[in-house]
């Protein structure tokens, strides 16, 4: 465990090095939380509330998903995709620490890196712009810190499923835009899925993507009432094992089939 946290400080003062890019990004992630709330003023037209949804909410929904995508930001496709590349990755199953569990402790820690350089000033931004993005509740929020952490374990283990496709096409190239475009279309970051027709919604809730970040926003801003939140969260953690699964059965037979052929 030692060695996992040490991997996550090393991460956190690397990150901490680049202001520059901390400066631009927070700029650009403005901007965007900017558009999309007046994406969003436009497109209730003085309404009250859409799909039993408020104005209000809708922008609170927005500031706190853009703040959530500076912390669900991974890097253990990549690293996975230059370790197979480069030839290292044989060496790097040979060390005494599992290596995946070296990339998610690198991921924690540009995480929590993030939400220092990034995500609290974009809070004081949202909240300048457009009030405090206040939760439903204190409930609420303690719920949703609970649905983000499985959340983010849902998306580092896609994450890393996609980096294993790698071992087989040692370039993820368009698969990685792929991956992005679907995750932003269909987890509820830009568009929330109670606005899409009734039969795609509900094909759409039985995936894993609404899980990274539809269900926590909808639980932030009390969209879901208790006992359905439960049945998602029960949902949501089923998601998180059999991912879990998936991935550990997948990098078995990959590490299986380096260590045979020598590399």
């Amino acid at each position: 465990m030692n060695a996992y946290l040490f991997v996550s400080k090393i991460r956190i003062q690397t990150a901490l090095a680049y202001r520059f890019n901390v400066i631009s990004t927070i700029l650009i992630q403005c901007l965007i939380m900017y558009a999309m709330s007046c994406f969003w003023a436009a497109a209730y037209s003085g309404a009250e509330t859409v799909s039993g949804v408020s104005q209000r909410d809708m922008i609170t929904y927005t500031t706190i998903s853009v703040i959530m995508g500076n912390l669900l930001t991974m890097g253990v496709q990549d690293r996975i995709a230059r370790s197979v590349r480069t030839g290292s990755v044989a060496l790097d199953l040979l060390k005494p620490v599992n290596i995946y569990g070296i990339y998610l402790a690198e991921d924690l820690g540009d995480c929590a890196a993030a939400f220092f350089q990034k995500a609290v000033p974009l809070l004081l931004v949202g909240t300048v712009l457009f009030g405090v993005p206040a939760p439903a509740s204190p409930l609420h929020l303690l719920l949703f810190l609970l649905s983000f952490a499985i959340g983010y374990l849902i998306n580092w283990i896609l994450a890393a499923l996609l980096g294993l496709c790698a071992f087989k096409t040692l370039t993820l190239g368009p698969l990685a835009n792929a991956k992005g475009f679907i995750m932003k279309l269909l987890s509820g970051s830009i568009f929330p899925l109670w606005f899409f027709p009734a039969g795609f919604r509900r094909v759409l809730e039985a995936l894993p993507f609404m899980n990274i970040y539809q269900l926590p926003l909808g639980i932030y801003i009390g969209q879901y009432a208790m006992d359905e939140i439960l049945l998602r969260m029960a949902l949501q953690l089923f998601w998180c094992a059999a991912l879990w699964v998936l991935f550990h059965v997948l990098q078995t037979k990959m590490a299986a089939a380096i260590l045979i052929q020598g590399g």
